[in-house]
């Protein structure tokens, strides 16, 4: 907006300037044609002499009579006052060309006649003579017989005959000309540099910060300072795409680093149950165990271990999945209470045989809803298996059950050491594995920090959500929601 404005401002004043010059240009072009018009236009000659003659027209017309027809020595006298009062030169000539007064001479007349072909004059070609005068005629009528009785011969000089010239409007004329050029000079110098500092500098340092990011230079701040104008404001939003493309960045190399860390820990925590399972089988095979007992002692071991195996191994797929986009989730119709119950009975197992006591709802809501039961089966585990990494032995994991008729809600809960306040907005981010407490050794926190985050994805997957509270040393809660069929 301030470039815009700049520019209009701009755009307005050269056009004044060009209004100006171009005004003054044609008053310029006019006023000299009209000035040579004027040299050569006789009826302008005549009307500029008739102006100054009137006075003595005038008394010409009302004495005719006595000036023409009779010899009056008293309107010789006037017409002599009126002529030198005027400063003409005239003579008095009637129509048969007698010449009966010249105001030029005292003396008597010497030549007494004209030659009426050829000095008598009505325009200005045959007017004007080899010194720069103009012999114009006028007739002279008499008033008191309505005829013309003779001709008044003028004599006026050429400047008297033109109308002078107005010279000081040609001049105001050329130096609002020469003003307004040098006002559009100055614009135009103006607005190169303004171009060259608000626009072409600008852009340039911007060519070179997106070159910077084009190699992978994000740290780079852009920065042009100065007045907030449209350039300004359209860096700043470029260096807040910078900024965004350095986060994302930065989050890529965590992710990829993540990534490799999990792998790392999959690979290791996948190695220590395997060594176990297969040490348990060597000693099955070489006899070290001498009763069915003891065999079943180590299937046990070796179904704890195996267990184990798998969860990771699905975990390490599900994040596979979801990172491809391609995470399965074949949902069917099914009644709740069967598909619940045949989740919630193993569960229990396994929870009591780690030493902690196991609440079950006293009732299934068996409501119609859409899952897949083996990715709900899945969360389940994932949140069980979360509760006993924070619980310890005589904790108590409770499952229940709320519906509405829009929603099913399946409620578990554990006693244990709950869930610190600064883990708690990163509880469901991808690799978060919270800091352990100390009555909690690190191979009861271990994992890979995918179980939480594989449960928001299938549990949103199916349409629903999940939440949770908590409170330090109090336990924690979560809710699952499921829209009903």
């Amino acid at each position: 907006m301030i470039l815009n404005r700049l520019a209009i401002r701009w755009l307005l004043t050269a056009l004044l300037c060009l209004a100006l010059i171009v005004g003054s240009g044609t008053y310029i072009l006019f006023t000299s044609k009209d000035n040579h018009q004027s040299a050569n236009n006789s009826r302008w000659v005549i009307n500029q002499v008739r102006l100054h003659v009137s006075e003595v027209m005038f008394y010409l017309d009302q004495h005719a009579t006595r000036t023409l027809l009779a010899d009056d020595p008293n309107a010789n006298s006037r017409l002599v006052q009126l002529c030198r009062q005027n400063g003409l030169q005239m003579r008095l000539v009637r129509l048969d060309g007698t010449v009966v007064f010249d105001s030029s001479s005292s003396s008597p007349i010497v030549n007494p006649a004209i030659d009426l072909k050829y000095d008598l004059h009505y325009d200005l070609h045959e007017a004007r003579d080899e010194h720069d005068q103009f012999s114009i005629a006028f007739p002279v009528v008499s008033e008191s017989i309505g005829q013309q009785v003779g001709n008044a011969i003028f004599s006026v000089p050429a400047s008297e005959a033109f109308a002078s010239p107005n010279r000081t409007a040609p001049l105001v004329a050329y130096l609002t000309m020469l003003g307004s050029v040098l006002m559009l000079i100055v614009l135009l110098v103006w607005a190169v540099i303004q171009f060259r500092r608000r626009i072409l500098l600008p852009v340039g340092q911007l060519k070179l910060h997106a070159e910077a990011i084009v190699r992978g230079r994000f740290e780079e701040k852009i920065n042009l300072g100065g007045r907030p104008d449209e350039i300004v404001l359209f860096a700043a939003s470029f260096d807040l795409m910078r900024a965004e493309i350095l986060h994302l960045n930065h989050q890529r190399k965590m992710q990829s680093q993540e990534s490799k860390e999990l792998i790392s820990n999959i690979s290791h925590d996948i190695k220590t149950p395997l060594t176990i399972v297969k040490a348990y089988i060597d000693a099955i095979r070489e006899g070290a165990c001498a009763d069915e007992e003891t065999i079943m002692d180590y299937l046990g071991v070796m179904q704890v271990n195996t267990d184990k195996i798998v969860r990771l191994v699905d975990d390490l797929l599900i994040h596979a999945l979801r990172e491809s986009g391609r995470i399965s989730i074949e949902l069917r119709e099914q009644y709740s209470g069967e598909v619940l119950s045949s989740i919630i009975e193993p569960l229990a197992h396994v929870v009591r045989t780690n030493g902690m006591e196991f609440i079950g709802p006293s009732f299934i809501p068996n409501v119609l809803i859409s899952v897949d039961t083996v990715r709900l089966e899945q969360v389940f585990s994932n949140l069980i298996t979360n509760a006993l990494k924070h619980t310890t032995i005589g904790d108590t994991i409770r499952i229940s059950f709320d519906h509405t008729p829009e929603n099913l809600t399946i409620v578990i809960t554990d006693t244990g050491q709950g869930i610190s306040p600064h883990d708690m907005p990163f509880i469901f981010d991808r690799y978060f594995k919270g800091k352990p407490s100390e009555s909690h050794s690190a191979s009861r926190a271990e994992g890979t920090g995918l179980g939480l985050s594989i449960c928001k994805t299938i549990i949103e997957a199916h349409g629903g959500s999940i939440s949770f509270k908590s409170a330090k040393g109090e336990g924690t809660t979560f809710y699952l929601t499921l829209p009903l069929s």
